[in-house]
């Protein structure tokens, strides 16, 4: 069903602080992509996406599972929270609820042939 962990997203209401913060842990800044962007931890780690959202919204954590195929959706007691729909960059995304309610992401990257 799915690959491990694609990467985290963080959002913030302070990019540089939290990017600053990031780097202090070891991770390096992979991509700017102008208040948001990736840090990977080196020699395959982990991957963080961070985005500055604006001060009166609420901050969210989410995490995105590689899925093996854009097909499949799990079974019980998995509670699709929204199904299979494209996102960015040739991706397909599934939504699922864990047990907690928080939502966690399947992402299926389409192969460009």
């Amino acid at each position: 069903m799915t690959n491990g962990i694609e990467y985290v997203y963080v959002e913030t209401h302070n990019w540089g602080k939290t990017v600053k913060f990031w780097q202090e842990l070891g991770f390096k800044l992979e991509l700017d992509l102008w208040h948001s962007g990736s840090l990977v931890y080196p020699d395959g780690g982990a991957t963080l996406f961070v985005e500055e959202v604006p001060f009166d919204r609420a901050l969210q954590m989410q995490l995105f599972l590689n899925a093996a195929d854009a097909e499949s959706r799990p079974g019980p007691p998995t509670e699709i929270a929204k199904d299979w729909y494209a996102g960015h960059w040739g991706t397909r995304l599934l939504e699922l609820r864990d047990p907690d309610g928080r939502t966690v992401v399947l992402q299926h990257e389409d192969q460009q042939e």
